[in-house]
């Protein structure tokens, strides 16, 4: 099994359950913020990359940045061969504050964003042994045979107890409005930009009810449907 994509409601603990199931199967781990942390690196000027090729990098988020910031063994960026220019478009976009607030200008005004998106999470694809979380994996890859896709959903009394934890919203109500926006905009996302429905079960191989199952039995789904998956 290559690659395992998981979407999420918020409030599902999804990006946990990812995690978790990333560390049962050994593969890496890949979620909005660290696609978001390496294109911000990729935005400063050439001669400050030593210093982040000098810091301490996981082995994935290496990967990444060879993908998009120059070398001195690789000078010209291979994103170049993606049509952007450096510095590239999609750092502006990045740029502009939180990837998830800003998500539908990123993914509907950023064309090169979206390919830049795109490329990654195919190159990705080709690495192996990944799990992406978000950013429209389900859509991306949603033909390739060797890709798990998986959501996380939960009952919305226990989404805004989630929300209520993590978020600390000031009361209830608003704890069920940002969930309420946040489906609006994922499912806004998806459809303006692949013409799917985010909502759909059949765009996934499991869907994990985490109301109804711990986080290490959810990531223990994952792993077993990863290894049946494997041996079909």
């Amino acid at each position: 099994m290559a690659v395992v994509t998981v979407s999420r409601q918020l409030g599902s603990i999804g990006d946990f359950v990812a995690c978790r199931a990333s560390e049962v199967l050994s593969y890496d781990f890949v979620d909005k913020d660290l696609i978001t942390e390496v294109a911000r690196e990729a935005n400063v000027p050439e001669s400050e990359v030593e210093k982040f090729d000098e810091q301490a990098q996981s082995a994935v988020k290496r990967f990444i940045h060879s993908l998009i910031v120059p070398s001195r063994s690789a000078p010209t960026p291979p994103a170049m061969l993606w049509g952007l220019e450096f510095p590239y478009e999609v750092s502006a976009a990045l740029l502009a504050g939180d990837a998830t607030v800003n998500e539908e200008e990123h993914l509907l005004d950023q064309r090169d964003y979206l390919r830049f998106l795109q490329a990654t999470v195919h190159r990705l694809r080709k690495r192996d042994r990944v799990i992406i979380v978000g950013r429209g994996g389900q859509a991306i890859l949603r033909d390739d045979p060797n890709t798990l896709h998986v959501r996380t959903v939960a009952p919305l009394e226990r989404r805004i107890q989630v929300v209520m934890e993590r978020l600390k919203p000031s009361n209830r109500k608003e704890a069920g409005e940002l969930i309420q926006k946040s489906d609006r905009r994922r499912a806004a996302y998806l459809k303006d930009n692949y013409r799917i429905s985010w909502d759909d079960p059949a765009l996934y191989h499991v869907v994990v009810n985490t109301g109804r199952t711990s986080l290490e039995s959810a990531a223990r789904i994952i792993q077993r449907a990863v290894n049946a998956l494997g041996r079909a």
